[in-house]
């Protein structure tokens, strides 16, 4: 039968090409059921696009005569409307299931001649039912907030996800707009960028600051897209948002650790980079300073206390810094106890002076740390912003070479930069660089200097002094090389190397001459932190066969302040060995009667500065005659340095001085020349 209506209807004929063109499946029946019209979604969805379907095809269904049955309703006028439901058949071999929903038609005159049907496949309607609610079921229990407004942003859903973020209840929400979650704190631009972009009918994605229900702030990740009809105007909006308010606190937490040392809280070496470089990319009219600080001993510190003490010690330190700087410069911990300030806005090089006066002399104060009082003291390196460099590397460079003249200087005290130090730098470096390989190189050697008995002039011991011999500077001064050796911990095989030799040299004396003497050698601080200093000594003396009482230890006053205690106990177990102790140097150091009457020592020595000018220098006449009559009164043997004339040597015996040394009794001398005065 060809597609013709089952009414003579002028309306149906119009409305023929329409429902042709309709994706949905339709069909006109008459009132005994043959199918006079299909379109061609229909025929489609039947395998029979190409033709008319067949008149009776609904009618040869097993439900056919239940069809034929509400098409009588129809016809009598008893029902409008009807639907059935998997209505079941098969077409071209292929099985199909239906569900059929018509409507009466009727024609010009108002009588019922038909119906209208709208038929839907049951399978593909019941799989996307499925999707919808997969898709409404995935929506609702999703983990993002979904909000869905009208075109004027009026809210029509929300899922519980956005309750359960933002306190709210769908109830309290319908009908109203997203600016309830307004908190004021995210950036208005923020907002037109998001209205253009939507505008535009493209989708929006950005951070915004809402507030919840009860007043608190939260972070939120939002994508908002708009949703467009079939002619491209957009009908609604769909927006889906994550709480993101731990990722932003956790990446906080990281930027914190990236730019703040964890322990004092102040600005760490990226921070601090990053301040300096934004600093030299403006200009000032004003003095502006770079100054890096480093606490003196710290390490010792660390050692006898433990760590725990030395970190309470550097946030002690951080706090008190905090405290002198001015609220626009900034302090920074560069690591371990190093420490920089930023400093601005100084209308003269005597406000930096005086500002960094104050700071050493707070730094020094002393400092509670768990039951223990401390005390510190810091050495700065001072160099000027734009006047001695303009870069970071070159300010840094100039801030440590002065901080180290500031230590050289004797700590607790401030240096600034100039530029002969980077002179003085260089030769540092390549001094440091040789001075590794002088010892195996046969470089270093040991020059003797008499000491005698000032009554007889008779030789009874000799000090072990160390020479470099550079192989292209020549002879380098000890007091340019050995603090090198100190700094860097070469002074260990070094000293060692110093001991051997020098102990090698009396067992020599002993067998040649077998007069009574001793071999005086200097210990430095470095080997007393060498937990097998006693064990060593104890196996340069046997290999070298030379008993203790023919050794002489020298140390200096500045070993004795930290752990008095500690050093204390190697110099008793020294004595025990029968192995003289003397400090070295004496009266130019700490010099404390309360710990020299602690000391296991034997001998002190007095200074070669206190000799040189007597007995014309009243003070220098008054200071060594005290220093001996204070060994007399102590029971320790006392020995001068530096003895240059007959009128000193007379003095000092005079004094109770028995034995000195010094450039008029002999220079200090390769051992194979001070045999000739030995013998």
């Amino acid at each position: 039968m060809a597609n013709t209506p089952p009414c003579n209807s002028a309306l149906i004929s119009q409305l023929l090409p329409a429902l042709d063109h309709s994706p949905a499946g339709i069909c006109l029946l008459d009132l005994q059921g043959n199918c006079h019209y299909s379109n061609l979604a229909l025929r489609r969805l039947l395998h029979q696009s190409d033709s008319a379907l067949p008149p009776d095809l609904f009618l040869n269904a097993p439900l056919g005569s239940l069809l034929t049955k509400h098409l009588l309703q129809l016809a009598q006028g008893q029902q409008q409307a009807f639907s059935l439901s998997q209505f079941r058949g098969q077409h071209r071999q292929q099985p199909f299931s239906l569900q059929l929903n018509a409507s009466v038609l009727h024609d010009e005159q108002g009588r019922v001649c038909g119906c209208l049907v709208l038929v839907i496949d049951e399978q593909q309607y019941h799989q996307r039912e499925l999707e919808l609610r997969q898709l409404s079921s995935a929506v609702e229990n999703s983990g993002s907030a979904v909000v869905i407004t009208d075109i004027a942003g009026r809210i029509e859903y929300v899922n519980s996800r956005f309750c359960d973020i933002t306190g709210y209840s769908l109830q309290e929400v319908i009908g109203q707009t997203p600016a309830l979650l307004r908190s004021g704190e995210t950036d208005p631009l923020t907002y037109r960028d998001l209205w253009r972009t939507i505008r535009a009918n493209r989708k929006w994605r950005g951070t915004l600051r809402n507030r919840r229900k009860d007043g608190s702030l939260y972070w939120s990740l939002q994508s908002i897209a708009p949703i467009s009809n079939e002619k491209g105007c957009i009908t609604h909006l769909v927006s889906v948002g994550d709480d993101i308010t731990q990722l932003k606190e956790y990446q906080s937490q990281l930027e914190q650790l990236a730019y703040f040392d964890p322990l004092t809280e102040l600005g760490n070496r990226r921070a601090f980079r990053q301040h300096l470089d934004s600093l030299l990319e403006k200009s000032s009219d004003q003095y502006r300073a770079l100054l890096l600080l480093d606490l003196d001993h710290f390490k010792k510190v660390n050692d006898t206390m433990g760590h725990e003490a030395g970190d309470q010690m550097l946030k002690t330190v951080a706090n008190r810094l905090r405290f002198c700087i001015p609220e626009q410069d900034r302090v920074f911990r560069l690591g371990g106890d190093e420490f920089s300030i930023l400093m601005e806005q100084l209308d003269s090089l005597d406000t930096l002076r005086e500002r960094v006066s104050e700071m050493i002399a707070l730094l020094s104060q002393p400092m509670e740390v768990g039951t223990h009082e401390l005390q510190t003291s810091a050495s700065i390196g001072i160099t000027l912003i734009g006047i001695d460099a303009c870069d970071n590397s070159g300010l840094l460079r100039n801030a440590d070479l002065a901080m180290y003249r500031a230590k050289r200087a004797g700590r607790n005290t401030y240096a600034f930069f100039n530029h002969s130090m980077n002179t003085e730098a260089r030769r540092t470096l390549t001094l440091e660089h040789d001075l590794r390989h002088a010892l195996e190189q046969g470089e270093l050697h040991l020059h003797y200097q008499p000491q005698v008995e000032l009554s007889s002039g008779q030789i009874i011991g000799m000090e072990a002094l160390l020479r470099w011999q550079h192989p292209i500077d020549g002879n380098v001064p000890p007091d340019e090389f050995i603090p090198i050796a100190e700094e860097t911990g070469m002074i260990l095989p070094i000293g060692r190397w110093v001991l051997e030799q020098a102990c090698t040299t009396a067992a020599r004396i002993r067998r040649l001459y077998g007069r009574p003497f001793r071999m005086a050698v200097n210990l430095s601080a470095r080997q007393f932190e060498d937990p097998d200093l006693i064990l060593q000594i104890d196996q340069i003396l046997a290999d070298t066969g030379l008993p203790g009482e023919y050794l002489e230890l020298e140390i200096t006053e500045s070993l004795l302040v930290n752990n008095f205690v500690h050093i204390n106990d190697i110099l008793r177990q020294l004595r025990r060995r029968g192995i003289t102790i003397a400090v070295d140097d004496f009266g130019t150091g700490y010099s404390s009667l309360n710990y020299l009457k602690k000391l296991e020592v034997n001998q002190l020595k007095i200074d070669r500065s206190f000799v040189q000018d007597i007995p014309g220098d009243r003070d220098d006449v008054a200071i060594t005659s005290t220093i001996i009559l204070m060994a007399r009164q102590l029971g320790l043997d006392v020995i001068a340095e530096g003895i240059e004339t007959a009128q000193q040597q007379h003095f000092l015996l005079q004094q109770g001085c028995r034995t000195g040394q010094g450039f008029y009794f002999s220079r200090p001398v390769p051992f194979s020349q001070l045999q000739q005065h030995w013998t």
